[in-house]
């Protein structure tokens, strides 16, 4: 896994994990979509919850991409993807 803070948008990172990278919920540039950018903040990772909370974000979007490759099925809500995304 490595995750980035650009220098022209610190407070929000990209986060790349190894492994396979067919999954509905990756940007073609292979960076997780984790969240939905106009969800409400506790909905969404910000700055201030933290490194830990970051990583448990992180992790759990795995485990999801994990069941959606295992079973056909994302587990837990989606929303439609920005330009980039690559499409279910």
């Amino acid at each position: 896994m490595r995750i980035e803070f650009p220098a022209i948008a610190p407070r929000h990172p990209r986060v790349y994990a190894d492994g396979p990278s067919d999954s509905p919920h990756r940007y073609d540039d292979g960076s997780l979509c984790m969240w939905y950018p106009r969800d409400p903040l506790d909905r969404r990772w910000v700055f201030d919850d933290g490194l830990l909370a970051l990583l448990g974000q992180v992790a759990a979007h795995l485990v999801k991409e994990h069941i959606w490759r295992a079973t056909g099925r994302w587990p837990g809500e989606e929303v439609p993807h920005a330009e980039g995304a690559k499409a279910a």
